[in-house]
């Protein structure tokens, strides 16, 4: 089952996010890119999401993220701490969300993970994008590093 990961190190800064807000880098498109798929795209099942966060402490009120999908980058070029949105120019390369589940305090690193999925996406290119969007608001320690990791399968 091929896996690919991506990682986000935000902003220094601690500008509170707000329920729905993207997670992104200090400058650039917030939108990670994993390859998953093979080269001329196809469909593709996401079987499982994890999102290791590196920090030792949950934050008041941090209740989860949600990966959105597309098959192409964002046009929407969404920044840190941006509203996330589905605007008229990103609705035809949506492949819809899913939750990353709760967070867990493993010690020195935060964690969560969804395993046996069966989202089904179909993939231009061997690359799926995704923005990391907060679920509930809070306000984030500066410069943490987020990575998050696809598990797929490819469908015949």
């Amino acid at each position: 089952m091929p896996s690919a990961s991506a990682s986000i190190t935000r902003p220094n800064d601690t500008t509170a996010y707000a329920a729905l807000d993207v997670v992104g880098p200090a400058s650039g498109t917030s939108a990670l890119a994993f390859n998953v798929g093979p080269a001329d795209g196809g469909d593709v099942l996401i079987r499982g999401v994890s999102l290791r966060i590196d920090a030792n402490a949950l934050i008041a009120s941090e209740a989860g993220y949600r990966l959105h999908f597309y098959n192409v980058t964002p046009p929407s070029a969404l920044a840190d701490n941006a509203p996330w949105d589905l605007p008229s120019g990103d609705r035809d390369a949506y492949l819809g969300f899913l939750d990353t589940g709760t967070i867990v305090d493993v010690g020195s690193t935060l964690w969560v993970e969804s395993n046996g999925l069966a989202k089904p996406v179909k993939l231009l290119s061997g690359t799926l994008y995704a923005y990391l969007a907060t679920v509930a608001g809070h306000t984030p320690t500066a410069q943490r590093v987020y990575t998050a990791t696809v598990h797929t399968e490819t469908r015949f």
